[in-house]
């Protein structure tokens, strides 16, 4: 069943106040748009393909309409989908590593076949695999990560009496975790705690403030789930 498409999918899933930086024009908003349009593309390609597959192997069907309800993490998203297509598929609809999509009792016709195959593509528009919420940065995140990092952290840490190292050429170490080797804005605060902590709270390092946003551009306290 050419529903492997999904486990392929599946295979590949801070209030700032006060004189925080912004990091420039661009701003954290346009960094979430940017991961919100991001994700959205990857599901209108899978249920483009999906879809594809569906109507050269059944002529005439007509594929329901279908929205991102929610964002699932892994750890809910297998129980919420079978929940979905099972609704939707009048039978229940299983997901497993190992042995793809299948359904109790398996289909019996050519009706009931087409019935889940149809559910599977609704259910994954409505609940996106967690896989399709992991991308690398775009271009707009790049470039308010280069801002933040070389121009508006600076220019806060020096509204603090503090000097930050100049950020290496290359920013996608912060992108991709926030460890940067060599580079320590905060380093002149090391020996003293109370004051790095305080640091840290008016000129955040740019992966807090990333972490701030789901891969799919909403504020880490909605997703996952």
């Amino acid at each position: 069943m050419r529903p492997r498409i999904l486990m392929a999918a599946v295979a590949t899933g801070l209030a700032i106040t006060g004189c925080a930086p912004t990091g420039g024009a661009l701003g954290l908003d346009a960094v979430a748009d940017e991961r919100a349009a991001r994700a959205e593309a990857r599901v209108d390609a899978l249920l483009a393909s999906y879809a594809e597959y569906l109507t050269d192997r059944w002529p005439g069907i007509l594929l329901p309409e279908t929205t991102v309800e929610a964002w699932l993490g892994p750890g809910v998203w297998t129980t919420a989908f079978q929940n979905c297509a099972s609704d939707a598929a009048g039978r229940s609809v299983v997901v497993d590593v190992d042995a793809g999509i299948t359904t109790i009792p398996p289909p019996q016709t050519a009706g009931e076949l087409r019935d889940v195959e149809t559910a599977i593509y609704l259910c994954q528009g409505r609940l996106p695999p967690p896989g399709l919420g992991v991308s690398d940065p775009g271009p707009v995140e790049i470039a308010w990560v280069s801002s933040y990092a070389r121009d508006a952290l600076p220019t806060c840490l020096r509204r603090q009496g503090v000097t930050a190292e100049p950020l290496p050429a290359d920013p996608f170490a912060i992108l991709s975790g926030g460890a940067t080797p060599g580079w320590d804005p905060y380093a002149a605060a090391r020996g003293d705690a109370p004051e790095l902590r305080r640091l840290q709270a008016l000129c955040p390092h740019p992966s807090v403030l990333l972490a701030s946003i789901s891969a799919v551009g909403e504020p880490t306290g909605e997703e996952p789930r």
